[in-house]
């Protein structure tokens, strides 16, 4: 099956490939100005990472040499997977498709139809290499500050991502706070630009080594993606142009490819941002300084074991005439002297501190694991008291909100706004998604986040109706009236809507009220039937006791027929 990876069509001519890479270098020289403090991030906390040179790929060098204690890698890989878990998790819904319209959203068949949208858009997720894409992503975020994903059509699995690490993208960002521009330079060796763009398109260099069977032979290539200032009202209004490194002129050269798409496919999310920067920092620049110096401590710590275990001695001149043993248990021998004690003495006696020093390594691990999160998103994992209940374990998610609340926030506008937008559009160009109700018409669909760090924001908001509906159940138990100002029906619909849950377990108000209309004429019903059981009951009564008093009268007499009426004698006769 051919791949799709463009919204729109695709053409080979018409950028000024000139400007636009004048642009590209204007946006990298403003980048070029964080590489300083990306490139000890890259050294001290995630080696491996970023790209900050022109060298080909695949030099595999290590990169890891001066990161001698892992404590900032591991705790960037904690504050990555939670933030996995607790935003995007592969293992549960973690967003709800709604609408403005509080009545609409409530309407049976608009809560169906989003429904079964948000689930065809789990299962596209779920076949697609997005949810790797986005762990990779919170890396990048954790450690530098920013991020960069591009998310394009697939005709086998509808989406795929690509995420980019620090270095080898550039961005500039509109007033909204997304990103409008995106540049990169990236090698591709000629057998993949033949695949992505066609032979015809490449310049004869890339075509001569496909010739002559040289594959692997890497070209510099050029990419920027920005708004079609000249067609704002087309379809596709965002264009991506390809191009060979220095084949900028149009005379000689075209671009590799012209592309366009529905939506900007890039999506830049940011840790915090400083005024108007452009790029963002994150734990990653907070925790440097501290990872420098646990590195710097664990150097310390070693090269005293090592003092201690070989000290640089003093020897006599001709000692390297005996060949001298090292080894333990080693014997050498020399020539007998007068002082012997001159032969392999310390020039000087190493004491370290041993316990300050772990000390030491052990409050910088703690602030930098504190810095990156750890103590917050493994603080349910690390307590003691094993059988938390559900008010202590939603404590601790409010704590975590609190600190990490306004990251949220950001990553919400910047990253899953706009991801399950270009999703959905994708879906809807493929024909994946079901025709909307009547309804629907003109109306704009909104998002509502559910995942783990969602529902503990929402928290707050949950534990208010909570101590609401305890209270007024106090109240109503020697004040009944107190429940006349209670809306059960809304109520309920709240608290399912702050926990995210399915709409299909909650019943339609014309269920609802069908139901009710049911059981009130059931009740109605039952209480005529007892009503009549009543009646029937006194009237049996009755006509028992005029049997009685006949039967008195013509038998006894005045006497008797008194008695059975409850009177005397006398009573009688009057």
């Amino acid at each position: 099956m051919e791949r799709r990876n463009r919204d729109g069509p695709e053409g080979k001519r018409g950028p000024d490939l000139k400007r636009l890479a004048r642009q590209l270098r204007d946006m990298e020289s403003i980048r070029n100005r964080y590489f300083p403090v990306w490139q000890e991030i890259a050294k001290y906390i995630v080696p491996g990472r970023g790209v900050f040179t022109k060298d080909e790929p695949n030099q595999g060098e290590r990169k890891d040499r001066a990161l001698l204690d892992p404590t900032p890698l591991q705790a960037m890989h904690v504050l990555s997977a939670g933030l996995q878990g607790g935003l995007t998790s592969p293992s549960r819904p973690w967003f709800r498709l709604g609408v403005a319209d509080g009545d609409l959203a409530d309407f049976y068949p608009v809560r169906l139809w989003l429904d079964e949208v948000e689930r065809r858009i789990f299962h596209v997720l779920s076949q697609s290499n997005v949810y790797n894409a986005l762990h990779t992503l919170y890396q990048e975020v954790s450690a530098f500050g920013v991020g960069a994903m591009l998310v394009e059509e697939d005709m086998e699995n509808v989406v795929r991502a690509h995420t980019f690490t620090a270095g080898e993208f550039c961005l500039s960002y509109g007033l909204d706070g997304l990103p409008n521009r995106f540049g990169r330079e990236f090698w591709m060796s000629a057998q993949q630009m033949e695949e992505e763009f066609g032979e015809e398109a490449l310049s004869d260099a890339a075509r001569a080594a496909l010739k002559s069977g040289r594959l692997d032979q890497w070209f510099r290539v050029c990419q920027m993606i920005y708004p079609d200032e000249e067609a704002r009202e087309v379809e596709f209004p965002v264009l991506s142009v390809y191009w060979e490194e220095g084949k900028t002129d149009s005379r000689e050269h075209g671009p590799l490819a012209v592309r366009r798409y529905a939506s900007m496919p890039v999506l830049a999310p940011r840790w915090e941002v400083v005024g108007g920067d452009y790029y963002g920092r994150g734990p990653g620049w907070d925790a440097l300084g501290e990872s420098k110096m646990l590195q710097e401590l664990r150097a310390d710590a070693m090269d005293a074991r090592k003092y201690l275990i070989k000290p640089p001695v003093v020897a006599p001149n001709r000692i390297h005439e005996a060949r001298p043993d090292l080894r333990p248990g080693g014997v050498t021998l020399v020539d007998d002297i007068a002082n012997p004690n001159q032969y392999f003495r310390p020039i000087f006696q190493v004491k370290p501190d041993e316990q300050g020093q772990i000390v030491a390594m052990q409050d910088s691990r703690e602030i930098i694991k504190t810095t990156f999160f750890v103590d917050l998103f493994l603080a349910i994992l690390r307590n003691p008291n094993k059988n938390m209940t559900a008010t202590q374990v939603n404590a601790i998610q409010n704590e975590q909100m609190t600190m990490i609340g306004p990251v949220y926030e950001r990553l919400d506008h910047e990253l899953l706004d706009p991801f399950v937008g270009r999703v959905f559009g994708i879906m809807d160009r493929f024909g994946l998604i079901p025709e909307p109700p009547e309804e629907l018409a003109g109306q704009e669909l909104k998002i509502d986040y559910i995942s783990m760090l969602a529902q503990a924001q929402q928290m707050v908001g949950l534990s208010g109706i909570d101590r609401l509906t305890e209270y007024i159940g106090a109240v109503a138990q020697f004040q009944p009236e107190a429940l006349d100002v209670f809306d059960t029906d809304s109520t309920i619909d709240e608290y399912a809507r702050m926990l995210g849950t399915p709409a299909a377990i909650i019943r339609s108000d014309e269920a609802i009220a069908a139901i009710r209309q049911q059981r009130a004429e059931q009740q109605a019903q039952a209480q005529q039937m007892e009503a009549a059981q009543q009646m029937a009951g006194a009237a049996n009564a009755g006509a028992g006791a005029l049997r009685q008093a006949g039967d008195a009268a013509a038998n006894g007499g005045v006497d008797a027929l008194a008695g059975v009426l409850g009177l005397t004698p006398e009573e009688g006769m009057a």
